[in-house]
């Protein structure tokens, strides 16, 4: 009865620790020793791991195993704090429903919505909002307006939850470029890293100084966002082999007397020439430059933009 008993104890314990988390291979940080075992605990210092052969538990500091293991457990510590970062973190007190404010570890002033009634083991898309020339400064309201609002609105939050950021450029003179666009890729870099965000789904849209900036910032970092929405904007044209491969949907006005429609007329066509099939360009009819408020409402770029995934990148 005995060896009975063990054996039902010994079946229990082994069903546990599978459906806890699956045997992996775990090496020795100089490669000499090989074993297969369940990860028990983990911390940014060490493991407990139950081998597998005898189903002992050790303790091993996470420097004495392989970098391939300890990308692993830095892996997984990582979406523990995601899963938490709603609740705490380094930005949990910016999650309160409304646009909190804030400056990034570079400087660079910001607006953060996110809603607490989120699931913090789910993931959310993430819009970054760019604005025009106008809104530039240091006063950390001006780029709110009323154009990035309309993504937080009851409606579309019931059909597609996100967070939205809305950073502020410091000077029109400078505009999203430099500096300042390697600061905002900082700062979502660091956002994707404490809360429960998507990294393939981060959407970039801006209008006029933000149009052209969301086609320079794309350009520049062609493997960070999902999508990208420019209004009554423009981009280099030499850049339409970068571009081709990312998700655009261009707006611009035919009437605007601000920024020429031929700017967002001459982009398209060159990425279209480069052999660019994920390019959709819409003209307003009879619209000048302040397109925002007719663009942001459209139901079908709520529905093209939150569909879109980023794609692995192609091998050079």
């Amino acid at each position: 009865m005995n060896v009975f008993l063990r054996s039902i104890a010994l079946s229990l314990l082994l069903t546990g620790a599978q459906a806890a988390d699956p045997p992996r291979q775990w090496t020795s940080s100089d490669g000499k020793s090989k074993f297969m075992g369940n990860l028990v605990e983990f911390s940014d210092k060490e493991v407990k791991i139950r081998r597998s052969t005898d189903f002992n538990q050790y303790r091993l500091a996470l420097d004495k195993l392989s970098k391939e293991d300890q990308d692993y457990i830095r892996s997984l510590l990582r979406e523990k704090r995601r899963d938490a970062g709603l609740k705490q973190g380094a930005y949990a007190e910016k999650v309160t429903g409304q646009f909190v404010k804030g400056v990034s570890k570079q400087g660079l002033n910001y607006q953060l919505w996110g809603s607490p009634m989120l699931d913090g083991t789910k993931r959310y898309p993430l819009v970054i909002w760019l604005h025009g020339s106008g809104q530039s400064g240091s006063d950390n309201e001006s780029q709110l307006g009323g154009a990035p609002k309309i993504w937080t609105h009851d409606e579309n939050l019931a059909k597609q939850p996100c967070f939205l950021l809305a950073p502020q450029c410091p000077s029109a003179d400078i505009g999203w470029k430099n500096q300042v666009a390697d600061n905002l890729l900082a700062l979502i870099a660091d956002l994707t890293e404490h809360l429960p965000i998507d990294a393939d789904r981060l959407y970039l849209t801006g209008s006029s100084m933000g149009g052209f900036g969301t086609f320079s910032i794309a350009a520049k970092y062609p493997g960070v966002f999902a999508a990208c929405v420019p209004l009554c904007g423009g981009g280099d044209v030499k850049n339409a082999e970068i571009l081709k491969p990312i998700p655009f949907w261009v707006f611009h006005g035919d009437k605007d007397d601000m920024v020429p429609v031929e700017r967002s007329r001459a982009i398209v066509a060159a990425v279209k020439q480069a052999g660019g099939e994920r390019m959709k360009y819409t003209e307003l009819e009879g619209a000048g430059h302040g397109i925002t408020g007719i663009v942001y409402p459209r139901s079908d770029l709520h529905e093209w933009l939150f569909q879109q995934k980023k794609q692995a990148m192609s091998a050079p």
